[in-house]
Protein backbone atom coordinates (compact mmCIF):
# COMPACT_ATOMS: atom_id res chain seq x y z
CA UNK A 1 0.00 0.00 0.00
CA UNK A 2 2.10 3.16 -1.41
CA UNK A 3 1.45 6.45 0.68
CA UNK A 4 -0.02 9.60 -0.62
CA UNK A 5 -0.09 12.48 1.84
CA UNK A 6 -1.90 15.68 0.41
CA UNK A 7 -1.09 17.56 3.62
CA UNK A 8 1.40 19.95 4.58
CA UNK A 9 2.25 18.67 7.89
CA UNK A 10 2.66 14.94 7.54
CA UNK A 11 6.30 14.16 9.78
CA UNK A 12 7.88 12.88 6.58
CA UNK A 13 6.56 14.14 3.32
CA UNK A 14 4.48 16.86 4.42
CA UNK A 15 4.08 19.43 1.65
CA UNK A 16 5.67 17.64 -1.40
CA UNK A 17 2.33 16.29 -2.63
CA UNK A 18 -0.02 19.62 -2.28
CA UNK A 19 -0.17 20.38 -6.02
CA UNK A 20 -2.55 17.73 -7.76
CA UNK A 21 -0.24 17.28 -10.67
CA UNK A 22 2.86 16.48 -8.63
CA UNK A 23 0.69 14.17 -6.45
CA UNK A 24 -0.74 12.36 -9.46
CA UNK A 25 3.06 11.73 -10.50
CA UNK A 26 3.91 10.31 -7.14
CA UNK A 27 0.84 7.86 -7.57
CA UNK A 28 2.06 6.84 -11.05
CA UNK A 29 5.63 6.30 -9.89
CA UNK A 30 4.15 3.95 -6.92
CA UNK A 31 2.03 1.85 -9.04
CA UNK A 32 5.70 1.60 -11.36
CA UNK A 33 7.50 0.63 -8.63
CA UNK A 34 5.28 -2.11 -7.52
CA UNK A 35 2.33 -0.73 -5.27
CA UNK A 36 -0.92 -3.29 -5.00
CA UNK A 37 -3.07 -0.20 -4.09
CA UNK A 38 -2.73 3.32 -3.08
CA UNK A 39 -3.84 5.25 0.09
CA UNK A 40 -4.56 9.23 -0.06
CA UNK A 41 -4.37 11.42 3.16
CA UNK A 42 -5.70 14.89 3.38
CA UNK A 43 -5.14 15.23 7.21
CA UNK A 44 -2.36 14.69 8.90
CA UNK A 45 -2.60 12.50 12.29
CA UNK A 46 0.31 12.58 13.36
CA UNK A 47 0.51 12.81 17.37
CA UNK A 48 -0.62 16.56 18.38
CA UNK A 49 -1.74 17.30 15.12
CA UNK A 50 -4.41 19.95 15.04
CA UNK A 51 -7.77 18.96 13.07
CA UNK A 52 -8.21 20.13 9.11
CA UNK A 53 -11.84 21.77 8.25
CA UNK A 54 -14.02 19.60 6.03
CA UNK A 55 -13.85 21.42 3.12
CA UNK A 56 -10.17 21.89 3.06
CA UNK A 57 -9.72 18.23 3.41
CA UNK A 58 -11.99 17.90 0.47
CA UNK A 59 -10.57 20.42 -1.62
CA UNK A 60 -7.17 18.29 -1.33
CA UNK A 61 -8.38 15.25 -1.39
CA UNK A 62 -11.14 14.94 -4.31
CA UNK A 63 -9.50 16.13 -7.30
CA UNK A 64 -6.13 13.87 -6.16
CA UNK A 65 -8.61 10.93 -6.05
CA UNK A 66 -10.41 11.60 -8.92
CA UNK A 67 -7.34 11.27 -11.06
CA UNK A 68 -5.79 8.60 -9.26
CA UNK A 69 -8.82 6.54 -9.91
CA UNK A 70 -7.81 6.77 -13.45
CA UNK A 71 -4.70 4.82 -13.08
CA UNK A 72 -6.57 1.55 -12.20
CA UNK A 73 -5.52 0.39 -8.95
CA UNK A 74 -7.46 0.41 -5.95
CA UNK A 75 -7.46 3.41 -3.80
CA UNK A 76 -7.99 3.58 -0.16
CA UNK A 77 -8.92 7.23 1.58
CA UNK A 78 -7.55 7.76 5.12
CA UNK A 79 -10.22 10.24 6.40
CA UNK A 80 -11.54 10.08 9.84
CA UNK A 81 -14.59 12.29 8.48
CA UNK A 82 -18.04 11.00 7.02
CA UNK A 83 -18.70 14.18 5.32
CA UNK A 84 -15.16 13.25 3.09
CA UNK A 85 -15.54 9.36 3.32
CA UNK A 86 -19.18 9.99 1.50
CA UNK A 87 -17.82 12.19 -1.52
CA UNK A 88 -14.59 9.67 -1.38
CA UNK A 89 -16.83 7.02 -1.86
CA UNK A 90 -19.33 8.33 -4.61
CA UNK A 91 -16.39 8.86 -6.59
CA UNK A 92 -15.32 5.76 -6.68
CA UNK A 93 -12.40 5.12 -3.69
CA UNK A 94 -12.37 1.13 -3.13
CA UNK A 95 -11.20 1.17 0.62
CA UNK A 96 -12.07 3.22 3.80
CA UNK A 97 -9.44 3.54 6.12
CA UNK A 98 -10.21 5.01 9.62
CA UNK A 99 -7.50 5.67 12.29
CA UNK A 100 -10.53 6.18 14.77
CA UNK A 101 -11.33 2.88 14.41
CA UNK A 102 -15.12 3.41 13.11
CA UNK A 103 -16.26 4.62 16.21
CA UNK A 104 -18.66 6.56 14.35
CA UNK A 105 -21.43 4.83 13.23
CA UNK A 106 -21.50 7.00 10.25
CA UNK A 107 -18.79 5.24 9.27
CA UNK A 108 -19.57 2.02 9.52
CA UNK A 109 -23.28 3.09 7.70
CA UNK A 110 -21.20 4.56 4.71
CA UNK A 111 -19.35 1.26 4.35
CA UNK A 112 -22.19 -0.67 4.43
CA UNK A 113 -24.29 1.20 1.76
CA UNK A 114 -21.26 1.29 -0.26
CA UNK A 115 -20.43 -2.21 -0.46
CA UNK A 116 -16.72 -1.20 0.64
CA UNK A 117 -13.82 -3.11 2.99
CA UNK A 118 -12.66 -0.53 5.80
CA UNK A 119 -9.58 -0.78 7.73
CA UNK A 120 -10.23 -0.43 11.38
CA UNK A 121 -7.27 1.05 13.89
CA UNK A 122 -6.85 0.79 17.10
CA UNK A 123 -5.92 4.12 18.94
CA UNK A 124 -6.41 5.02 22.71
CA UNK A 125 -8.73 7.94 21.93
CA UNK A 126 -10.41 9.47 18.79
CA UNK A 127 -7.81 12.39 18.75
CA UNK A 128 -4.44 12.73 17.39
CA UNK A 129 -3.86 15.55 19.70
CA UNK A 130 -4.47 13.96 22.89
CA UNK A 131 -3.69 10.29 22.15
CA UNK A 132 -0.12 10.28 23.65
CA UNK A 133 -1.15 11.00 27.04
CA UNK A 134 -3.25 7.84 26.82
CA UNK A 135 -0.31 6.10 26.15
CA UNK A 136 -0.63 3.46 29.24
CA UNK A 137 -1.97 -0.36 28.99
CA UNK A 138 -1.55 -3.53 31.41
CA UNK A 139 -1.35 -5.56 28.70
CA UNK A 140 -1.50 -4.02 25.05
CA UNK A 141 -1.48 -6.59 23.08
CA UNK A 142 -4.74 -7.70 25.04
CA UNK A 143 -6.57 -4.61 24.67
CA UNK A 144 -5.46 -3.64 21.26
CA UNK A 145 -6.58 -7.32 20.72
CA UNK A 146 -9.85 -7.24 22.17
CA UNK A 147 -10.68 -3.49 20.86
CA UNK A 148 -9.49 -4.56 17.08
CA UNK A 149 -12.36 -7.80 17.77
CA UNK A 150 -15.28 -6.17 18.90
CA UNK A 151 -14.78 -3.52 16.51
CA UNK A 152 -14.76 -6.01 14.02
CA UNK A 153 -17.65 -8.11 14.73
CA UNK A 154 -19.94 -4.41 15.13
CA UNK A 155 -18.41 -3.25 11.43
CA UNK A 156 -19.54 -6.71 9.99
CA UNK A 157 -22.76 -6.90 11.94
CA UNK A 158 -23.73 -3.37 10.35
CA UNK A 159 -23.62 -5.05 6.77
CA UNK A 160 -19.94 -3.83 6.39
CA UNK A 161 -18.84 -6.46 3.75
CA UNK A 162 -15.49 -6.92 4.73
CA UNK A 163 -12.35 -5.69 7.65
CA UNK A 164 -8.80 -4.47 7.57
CA UNK A 165 -7.28 -4.64 11.27
CA UNK A 166 -4.60 -2.29 11.68
CA UNK A 167 -2.70 -2.08 15.66
CA UNK A 168 -2.05 1.28 14.83
CA UNK A 169 1.88 1.18 15.64
CA UNK A 170 2.78 5.05 17.15
CA UNK A 171 -0.77 6.25 17.61
CA UNK A 172 -1.28 6.24 21.82
CA UNK A 173 1.94 3.73 21.83
CA UNK A 174 5.40 4.23 22.56
CA UNK A 175 8.60 2.27 21.76
CA UNK A 176 7.98 -0.41 24.29
CA UNK A 177 4.31 -0.51 22.90
CA UNK A 178 4.96 -0.89 19.59
CA UNK A 179 7.65 -3.64 20.16
CA UNK A 180 5.47 -5.44 21.87
CA UNK A 181 2.65 -5.36 19.47
CA UNK A 182 4.72 -6.61 16.44
CA UNK A 183 6.55 -9.58 18.33
CA UNK A 184 2.86 -11.07 19.03
CA UNK A 185 1.54 -9.76 16.02
CA UNK A 186 -0.21 -12.94 15.80
CA UNK A 187 -2.67 -12.32 18.56
CA UNK A 188 -4.06 -9.95 15.74
CA UNK A 189 -3.61 -12.14 12.77
CA UNK A 190 -5.16 -14.88 14.49
CA UNK A 191 -8.63 -13.13 14.46
CA UNK A 192 -9.19 -14.15 11.29
CA UNK A 193 -9.29 -10.86 9.14
CA UNK A 194 -6.25 -9.51 6.76
CA UNK A 195 -3.81 -7.63 9.35
CA UNK A 196 -2.32 -3.98 7.77
CA UNK A 197 1.00 -2.71 9.31
CA UNK A 198 2.05 0.74 8.87
CA UNK A 199 5.68 1.57 10.36
CA UNK A 200 7.14 2.77 7.39
CA UNK A 201 9.65 6.14 8.72
CA UNK A 202 7.61 6.04 12.05
CA UNK A 203 9.61 7.25 15.20
CA UNK A 204 10.22 3.62 16.24
CA UNK A 205 12.27 3.25 13.86
CA UNK A 206 14.29 6.51 14.05
CA UNK A 207 14.56 5.42 18.07
CA UNK A 208 16.01 2.12 17.17
CA UNK A 209 18.15 3.08 14.89
CA UNK A 210 19.44 6.15 15.64
CA UNK A 211 18.06 8.03 12.33
CA UNK A 212 16.67 11.28 12.91
CA UNK A 213 15.21 12.10 9.61
CA UNK A 214 12.24 10.16 8.61
CA UNK A 215 13.57 9.86 4.81
CA UNK A 216 16.64 8.43 6.21
CA UNK A 217 14.23 5.31 7.72
CA UNK A 218 14.41 3.44 4.60
CA UNK A 219 16.10 0.02 5.41
CA UNK A 220 14.61 0.29 9.40
CA UNK A 221 11.23 -0.02 7.94
CA UNK A 222 12.28 -2.32 5.22
CA UNK A 223 13.52 -4.72 8.21
CA UNK A 224 10.55 -4.07 10.82
CA UNK A 225 7.87 -4.70 7.86
CA UNK A 226 9.66 -8.32 6.56
CA UNK A 227 9.33 -9.36 9.99
CA UNK A 228 5.33 -8.14 10.05
CA UNK A 229 4.98 -10.08 6.51
CA UNK A 230 7.03 -13.02 8.40
CA UNK A 231 4.41 -12.79 11.57
CA UNK A 232 0.99 -12.76 8.89
CA UNK A 233 0.74 -9.09 7.99
CA UNK A 234 -0.80 -9.32 4.84
CA UNK A 235 -0.94 -5.61 4.12
CA UNK A 236 2.13 -2.96 4.22
CA UNK A 237 1.46 0.77 4.19
CA UNK A 238 4.59 2.30 3.28
CA UNK A 239 6.62 5.34 1.79
CA UNK A 240 9.08 3.41 0.10
CA UNK A 241 7.37 1.30 -2.43
CA UNK A 242 10.23 0.27 -4.58
CA UNK A 243 12.66 -0.85 -1.46
CA UNK A 244 9.61 -3.05 -0.27
CA UNK A 245 8.75 -4.68 -3.21
CA UNK A 246 12.18 -5.53 -4.10
CA UNK A 247 12.45 -6.99 -0.30
CA UNK A 248 9.57 -8.57 -0.58
CA UNK A 249 10.35 -10.28 -3.42
CA UNK A 250 13.66 -11.83 -2.11
CA UNK A 251 11.88 -12.93 0.92
CA UNK A 252 9.41 -14.37 -0.84
CA UNK A 253 11.35 -16.57 -2.99
CA UNK A 254 13.32 -17.86 0.08
CA UNK A 255 10.76 -18.15 2.94
CA UNK A 256 6.94 -17.37 1.67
Amino acid sequence: MGILNLTPDSFSDGGLYLDPERALLRAKAMVAEGADLLDLGAESTRPGAEPVPVEEEKRRLLPVLEAVLSLGVPVSVDTRKPEVAEEALKLGAHLLNDVTGLRDERMLALAARYGVPAVIMHMPVPDPRTMMAHAHYGDVVAEVRAFLKAQAERALKAGVPQVVLDPGFGFGKLLPHNLALLRHLEAIVELGHPVLVGLSRKRMIGELTGVEAPQERVFGSVAAHLYAAMKGARLLRVHDVKAHREALLVWDALWG
